[in-house]
This record gives structure tokens, C-alpha cells and sequence, in this order.
């Protein structure tokens, strides 16, 4: 694994990332490198969204359709 060293860290980040680690039940190494890797993406681009599929209608669904569906699906 590798090392790095944050030179001139601003006191009140150096107070919010220790809280924040705490609240994590992290140590603040374990913290940085989890907040790290959620703001990189941990190294796998975001694929594309699949291409939109038309309704035989032509038109779009609305927000209630959808989620009546995804209701009737559920039950």
C-alpha cells in the first residue's frame, strides 16, 4: 500500500474528519480513504444508462404509472 501525507490541512477539516470518523466507528485513516474512494468512484467508471425503450403508444410514463407498477409487482 502507499502513502500520503496532507500537508497545511485547515484545523476545522482536521476537527470535521475526526468527528466524522468517529460517528463511522472509523479510524481517520480509514475514514479519508473511505471518503476517497466514494468521491473517485473507487476506480470503476459509471456505465451509460441502457437506450430508451419505446411504449408500443408512443408516449412516456408518468411517475404514478411507474410506481403503480413497481406496487403491482410487489404484492
Amino acid at each position: 500500500m502507499s502513502t500520503i501525507v496532507v500537508k497545511n490541512l485547515p484545523d476545522h477539516l482536521h476537527a470535521l474528519l475526526k468527528q466524522r470518523a468517529v460517528r463511522n466507528h472509523r479510524s481517520m485513516t480509514k475514514e479519508v480513504v473511505h471518503l476517497l474512494e466514494a468521491g473517485l468512484g473507487s476506480g470503476t467508471e459509471q456505465r451509460p444508462l441502457p437506450p430508451t425503450v419505446k411504449l408500443r403508444s408512443g408516449r412516456m410514463l408518468t411517475i404514478a404509472e411507474i410506481e403503480a407498477a413497481i406496487a403491482d409487482g410487489q404484492e
